[in-house]
């Protein structure tokens, strides 16, 4: 995972959407506003997740980690949001078992294959119970991503 892939005005703390599609209808316009992703991204996001599911069981806090494919993007990001209500999310492999997801992270990336090495970096950061309650702590966009940045295995 790459710290220059994560941009302080891609921060967004206690976001309030009612549902998985607010969410993106949101976070894409953010994104295509800030030149991150064509304007196809919303449409193929959605259709991925739909396809893909994208939530992770972690305790305490589950965590999704949408993407979709490269051909949709302008430049790399990671997106990090936290809810201020958590959100139904399907749980990445099934489409059958709702977690009620308060993190989100983004992942836009330029290349096919280095999305295997940042989720698992990722799912290892988020089984840690003292990094997720820093991340439901931070009082200021700085303070979360400062947490974000120094998550283990961010210089890889």
């Amino acid at each position: 995972m790459k710290k220059d892939m994560i941009f302080k005005e891609l921060i967004q703390l206690d976001w309030e959407v009612k549902d998985q599609g607010e969410f993106f209808d949101k976070m894409v316009d953010k994104l295509y506003d800030l030149g991150f992703v064509k304007d196809t991204y919303k449409e193929a996001i959605k259709v991925r997740e739909a396809n893909y599911p994208t939530a992770l069981p972690v305790e305490p806090y589950p965590v999704a980690i949408p993407h979709a494919e490269i051909q949709h993007l302008n430049k790399p990001f990671i997106a990090c949001t936290r809810l201020k209500n958590p959100v139904d999310w399907c749980e990445m492999g099934t489409d059958d078992v709702i977690h009620p997801v308060k993190f989100v992270f983004m992942l836009g990336f330029m290349k096919s294959d280095e999305h295997i090495d940042l989720l698992q970096v990722l799912m290892e950061n988020f089984q840690n119970p003292e990094l997720m309650k820093q991340l439901l702590e931070a009082k200021t966009e700085e303070e979360y991503y400062n947490i974000v940045c120094g998550m283990e295995g961010m210089d890889i």
